[in-house]
């Protein structure tokens, strides 16, 4: 059976993260006080981010007015999730500073896992959506608000909800491509450009915790194939393991060395080689 929440806390987890634009903090009443750091003649700028069931309103507000009406705003368009603000009173904003912020969170409710900031000549939004065409509809009204030459770069992720989330876990793992786990030569232990990628795996196992996660390790050619069956299991145990230490459950974890017998390069050169030293993850439905 489908589950919408489901689906969607799966796709918070997968992408909120990456996708997150945070602002420095300010302070969070109405009071004229200044925030540290504050400098009269900072660009006005504002974040959104709804992360989970969470949704931070962060950045340069004009008046008290103008905070009130965020807030009342943010209470219409997103009403399940839990507030936060962070405002900066600047006290000199654009004219359109006030109605396009406010038709800002309009726009973004349109969407799952927004992350939005606006500044003076530029907007950048990050959004799932199951229709592009329902952002698309409501982005008019906003774009008569603002500058015309204002920069507006919006990306968004269109994602099927007519899939179950099993099935949402396995395309997405597919299609994101970590990069590659390297280790010190003849070793287990991994080199430090191993870990970022390490942490993605993390995330898209973290956020679909019904799926299981395997782990395959490979080699090059060099040695007896006896020996590059053991190496490359061992790499694999090392990652399964660091996977676990980060919070995934060790029953989640498939591991299996195959050794040289799976190259996808040319072992003949030093750069083929490279590349069939490697780490492979798939994402199997859990038994």
């Amino acid at each position: 059976m489908r589950n919408p929440r489901n689906i969607t806390a799966i796709m918070l987890l997968l992408f909120g993260t990456v996708w997150s634009l945070p602002m420095q903090s300010g302070r969070n009443d109405s009071r004229p006080e200044r925030t540290p750091g504050y400098s009269a003649i900072d660009p006005a700028a504002f974040g959104v981010t709804a992360y989970r069931a969470n949704l931070k309103l962060s950045g340069h507000t004009s008046s008290q007015h103008h905070e009130q009406r965020l807030k009342r705003a943010a209470a219409q368009h997103f009403p399940q999730q839990a507030l936060r603000f962070e405002y900066r009173p600047l006290g000199v904003v654009p004219e359109w500073w006030d109605e396009a912020t406010v038709e800002l969170l309009a726009l973004l409710a349109t969407t799952t896992s927004p992350s939005a900031r606006l500044e003076q000549g530029e907007l950048q939004v990050k959004a799932i959506v199951g229709d592009k065409s329902v952002i698309e509809s409501r982005l008019p009204a906003l774009r008569a608000i603002l500058p015309a030459a204002t920069d507006i770069d919006i990306e968004l992720m269109e994602v099927d909800t007519s899939l179950s989330a099993t099935a949402l876990c396995q395309q997405q793992f597919s299609r994101i491509k970590p990069g590659p786990v390297a280790f010190e030569e003849s070793g287990t232990e991994m080199r430090a450009s191993a870990y970022p990628v390490l942490d993605r795996i993390i995330a898209l196992a973290d956020a679909c915790r019904d799926s299981r996660v395997s782990i395959t390790g490979h080699s090059d050619s060099s040695g007896s194939e006896a020996w590059n069956r053991q190496l490359s299991l061992a790499r694999a145990q090392a990652v399964a393991s660091h996977l676990e230490k980060r919070g995934i459950d060790a029953r989640r974890l498939v591991v299996a060395g195959a050794g040289s017998t799976q190259p996808i390069a040319d072992n003949a050169t030093r750069y083929g080689r490279g590349q069939n030293r490697r780490i492979e993850f798939r994402l199997e439905p859990a038994r």
